[in-house]
Parts: C-alpha cells; structure tokens; sequence
C-alpha cells in the first residue's frame, strides 16, 4: 500500500512536470515568434545606414557603435542587478563561451556585408539553411533529443524561403544599389551560417550553465566592439562623431540587445532544436518590413513562401512532439485521483 501511495506521488509529480515543461515551451514559442520580428526590424534598419548616411557609414564603425551600445547596456545593468561580473576563470565550459564570443565579430561581419550583395528578404533566405545545421549540431554536441519532425520542419520552412526567392526579378529597392559579385556574398553567407550555428549551441550551453542574460549581453558586446574598433583605427577609415549616425546605429544596437536578452530566455524554456523552426517566421517578418521600409518588392511567390512556414509554425505549435504521451498521462493521473476519491 505505502508502495502504491509512493508510485501515485512520483506519477503525479512527472505529470506536473510535463504540464509546466508543456507551459513553459508555449511560452518559449510566443515569446519567440516576436523576438523573430525584433531581428527581422534589427536586420532591415541596418540596410538603411548607408541610405540616410553615405558620408558616415562604414561597416566598422556600425559595427563598433552598435555593439558598444550592446557592451554598455549589459554593464550598467548587471551593476543595477548587482550581478557578480565572472572572470574568465570562474565561467563555466570556457571553450563553449568562447566559441560563442569570440567567433561572433566574424559571423555579424559577415552578416552586415552581405547587406551589400542581396535584398534584405533574400538574405533571410540564405540563412534560413541555418537553422537544419543547428539542430544537427545540438544533437550531436549537446546531446539534445532529435525529432525528425523538426528535419521535415526545416525542410518545409526552407522550401518556402526558396519560394520567396524564385520571383525575386528585381532584387534592387529603389534606394539600394547591390554588388554584383553574388559569389563574394555566397562565400560571407556560408561563413556566417557556419559560425552562427556554433555560436547558437555554445549560447545554449552558457544559459544552461546558469550564466545572468545581461553578463552574457555584455561579454558579447565587448567581444564584438573591442575587435571592431581595432580594425576601424587600422583600416584608416575616418572615425565619424556625427551624433544623427551615432544615435541612430545606437538605436539599432538598443533593437539587437532586446532581441539577443528575449532569444536567450526562451532557450531557457525550450530545447535549440525545438526553438529552430521558429525562426523561420524572421524571414517572414523581414520581407514585410523590408517592403514597407525599402521599397524591396513583394511578389505573390512571397506570399506562397510565407504560407508554408506559417502553416508549419501553427501545427508545431498546436501540435507539439510527444503531446499525445503527455495527454495520455494526464489523463492516467486524472483517472488515478478520481478512483482514490
């Protein structure tokens, strides 16, 4: 008897788990699907830098204002918070924070530069294979549970990125003016999916080591300004105080923190893999900003593309993996109280 009372305790226990976990992952997915509008506005202001300040803007020195912005925030706050800024030798799987801080001046470089080859929509789709590489490696490194639905997922959401681009006929918005060597924006892309993906599994882990969002904000922004301002002095390039281009790249950086701080709680609520299929909705986001904003067109073939990855987005959120075994215990435990009652 004192056996059976044990095994109900222990049952009902797992079923609240499940439920918060269920909770919590809902949660994750919400409060994703507007973190992914964040970055799509994030991405779509940086395209405007060189419109409204041609005479300012270079790629070091938006990179060196935005991040600073990034570095100072998670500074003062972590002082407000009292947080307890860690040396490196008090952090917790170093190499995984510094895969994570240290790659990430290359990767957002690279990101930037490729505002210079594609149209903002376009560039949402090349990063879109991102997403399948990071789920292979969360799995392989991290050991996070695989889903093949997720695969399929990925594969669904990247078709209907493509679709987006099959139309793409006239590429230049009216302000822009795109390089013409695609190869060259290839290779920043293929770079920067590379290192972002590592990057995403090493945040992971830093979150999970427990490490405060904002300390994690601020070692990012100093790993990212410090680099960007050594290679602004050295490159010669005229360091701009213009306080309309400073502000308003700050603004941008005030946008990349916000979105970084919200990505960082949901991966705290749900698993790199599950969180993936998400970001997809950034792409959708991005074409609809980048078309008000820019001016970029906007083809039916968009539209198409958009349908697939939300229509993906609504049944994996309606329909999550494993929500038939969770009802099912739900369910036991109910039958379980009522027959003890």
């Amino acid at each position: 008897m004192k056996d059976d009372l044990i095994s109900e305790r222990s049952s009902n226990l797992d079923d609240e788990k499940l439920l918060n976990k269920r909770k919590n992952e809902r949660f994750a997915y919400i409060l994703g699907m507007f973190t992914q509008a964040l970055w799509a506005l994030n991405g779509v202001q940086i395209k405007t830098f060189r419109t409204y300040f041609p005479d300012c803007y270079s790629d070091n020195s938006a990179m060196f204002w935005r991040m600073s912005i990034v570095a100072f925030l998670g500074y003062i706050i972590c002082k407000y918070k009292n947080v307890h800024i860690q040396s490196h030798s008090e952090i917790l799987h170093l190499k995984w924070f510094l895969l994570r801080n240290a790659t990430s001046f290359i990767f957002i470089f690279c990101w930037i530069k490729m505002y210079s080859y594609f149209r903002v929509s376009t560039i949402s789709v090349v990063c879109g294979t991102g997403p399948l590489v990071i789920i292979i490696l969360s799995v392989i490194l991290i050991g996070e549970k695989f889903y093949m639905r997720y695969i399929v997922g990925v594969l669904l959401c990247i078709i209907g990125s493509s679709v987006i681009i099959f139309n793409d006929k006239n590429p230049q918005a009216k302000t822009q003016i795109l390089n013409d060597n695609v190869f060259v924006g290839i290779c920043y892309a293929i770079s920067n999916i590379s290192l972002y993906s590592l990057s995403i599994v090493g945040q992971k882990v830093i979150t999970k080591d427990g490490m405060d969002v904002d300390l994690q904000n601020f070692y990012f922004g100093i790993y990212n300004s410090v680099p960007s301002l050594i290679v602004y002095i050295f490159s010669g390039e005229i360091f701009s105080l213009n306080i309309y281009y400073c502000l308003f790249v700050g603004t941008n950086g005030l946008i990349f923190y916000l979105a970084n701080y919200l990505t960082i709680i949901c991966l705290r609520n749900i698993a790199v893999s599950k969180f993936q299929p998400i970001t997809y909705l950034g792409i959708v986001f991005t074409f609809i900003l980048s078309a008000i904003i820019l001016g970029e067109p906007i083809f039916f073939t968009d539209l198409i593309g958009a349908a697939i990855i939300i229509g993906f987005q609504y049944y994996n959120f309606i329909y999550p993996p494993g929500r038939a075994v969770n009802l099912e215990n739900i369910k036991e435990s109910n039958i379980k109280e009522e027959n003890s009652n």
